[in-house]
């Protein structure tokens, strides 16, 4: 969905399924809350007696309006073929990595949502490790099937991957 398309009450899903209803909408954000309890109590406000969520603009990339429109921009997405799958044993690495104290403590989980470019390969940040009091970042190159920990302030200077990028990157590797 675009930011545009949010007003106050509309009712959408998020890329995980799960149904929402907007209660802002600023600049740049839209505010929701999950739609996740039985009665409608739960709804009434504001202020609300449930959890409100702040939708960046990453999250409002992955939010639709039903689950055709979310099948449709699945579709539509494969078959530009432009990002990489990753394998099954790199899924597997980053789900455990997910488990491990390290990306639980971690404060800046926001942070690993971003895909980054270095040299024109694209880095997928999966999970963090504590070194000392600085953090490294782990992180994948789906093209290149390798992993690398970056330095957390040298990969926040690093500019975000864009469609573009992966368009690159998979000329190059072809």
């Amino acid at each position: 969905m675009k930011h545009s398309e949010f007003h106050i009450g509309l009712d959408f899903y998020s890329n995980g399924g799960f149904p929402y209803r907007c209660t802002d909408v600023g600049q740049r954000t839209i505010t929701a809350i999950c739609l996740d309890k039985t009665s409608g109590q739960w709804y009434a406000g504001p202020p609300y007696p449930v959890k409100e969520e702040i939708f960046d603009e990453l999250k409002i990339k992955g939010c639709f309006l039903n689950e055709v429109d979310a099948i449709r921009e699945a579709i539509e997405e494969s078959e530009k073929g432009i990002m990489p799958s990753y394998p099954s044993s790199a899924m597997r690495r980053f789900m455990s990595a997910r488990t491990d104290a390290d990306y639980l403590a971690y404060p800046d989980k926001p942070l690993l949502r971003l895909n980054k470019v270095m040299d024109g390969e694209i880095i997928h940040p999966y999970s963090v490790i504590k070194r000392g009091e600085f953090w490294g970042v782990l992180c994948y190159l789906p093209f290149e099937d390798e992993y690398q920990e970056l330095d957390e302030y040298f990969f926040l200077t690093l500019p975000l991957a864009t469609e573009e990028d992966y368009r690159l990157r998979k000329a190059i590797k072809g």
